[in-house]
């Protein structure tokens, strides 16, 4: 791949590593930590990453192990590579995990110097949330989780932090956004009972912002679209990929890991490149849920 040009952003977009502390599984098929571990092996020679983000369901379990895998396995590339590390949860992740293992999900700054936090105790019912600055950029990190839930929502919380953060200081080269839930078009009947629930509170901040992108997850696929003017770029996931083309009513995976690189250049411009990663069996199911099933699970998990 073409090294970024003079002053660009390189990005390592990863998202939903579903990682598990006991080793089980993903859906009883992926082993998702030998898949993040390929991710890394295939993207090891991408040059001039500057930051590497993990933008929700980092963990399957919520559990200090499988924080800690994330935090050695990813947190390692990134200080080999010299980049900085961000990480955000999604609706499987715990914060009270989250917190204890990778703080306020900026683990590690410019270079791959890990980076300073007061360790406090903050209730689960608090959004994660912080900021940290990269290159120019701001990264600004907005936890659309919802406790007990699969679908996402920018609190009010969230809100006021995002809103703090980019009304701060100004940045040589503007803001990034990393959240779960992106807000984009749902490609299945599941993940839109899943989606973001409020992408409008969220376009009204982001409105005549700074922020020149908005990196998300949960999809599973990527895909691309924008909101307030800014583009948003949702990253295959690493764990497996939707199968979007099947039924709308159904839900489906094919066990396949992917990653996004994305540049951003210093006047706002964005390039993404989506990296897939080869398996040598050939794609097979992840796992699939008939229109009966996927309804049941986006009754009990989406918005009631």
């Amino acid at each position: 791949m073409q090294p970024p040009a003079p002053g660009t952003l390189r990005v390592l977009h990863l998202s939903d590593t579903h990682l598990t502390g006991d080793g089980a599984l993903h859906q009883g098929t992926v082993d998702t930590t030998a898949a993040l571990d390929a991710v890394l092996a295939h993207v090891d020679p991408v040059p001039g990453v500057g930051l590497v983000v993990v933008s929700g369901d980092v963990s399957e379990d919520g559990s200090p192990e499988s924080y800690r895998t994330v935090r050695e396995r990813v947190g390692s590339w990134a200080e080999r590579h010299g980049a900085a590390f961000v990480a955000v949860p999604g609706n499987h992740d715990l914060r009270e995990g989250f917190r204890q293992v990778l703080a306020d999900g900026h683990v590690l700054g410019e270079g791959g110097r890990p980076l300073a936090h007061t360790m406090q105790y903050t209730p689960p019912s608090v959004p994660v949330s912080g900021q940290s600055l990269v290159a120019g950029f701001r990264i600004v990190t907005v936890d659309t989780s919802v406790p007990g839930a699969g679908y996402g929502e920018v609190s009010d919380t969230a809100l006021e932090h995002l809103r703090a953060a980019l009304t701060g200081d100004p940045v040589e080269h503007g803001s990034i956004v990393v959240l779960h839930h992106p807000p984009v078009p749902a490609p299945t009947a599941l993940h839109e009972a899943l989606r973001l629930q409020n992408p409008e509170d969220l376009a009204e901040v982001l409105d005549g912002s700074d922020v020149r992108l908005v990196l998300g997850g949960h999809l599973h696929h990527h895909s691309a679209g924008s909101l307030a003017g800014v583009p948003v770029l949702v990253a295959p996931g690493v764990a497996n990929d939707s199968d979007v083309v099947g039924p709308y009513d159904e839900e489906s995976a094919w066990v396949s890991s992917g990653a996004l690189v994305v540049d951003v250049a210093t006047d706002g411009s964005v390039w993404s490149t989506p990296v897939r990663v080869p398996r040598s069996e050939g794609d097979r199911r992840a796992f699939r849920l008939d229109a009966a099933t996927a309804a049941r699970v986006a009754e009990a998990a989406g918005k009631r």
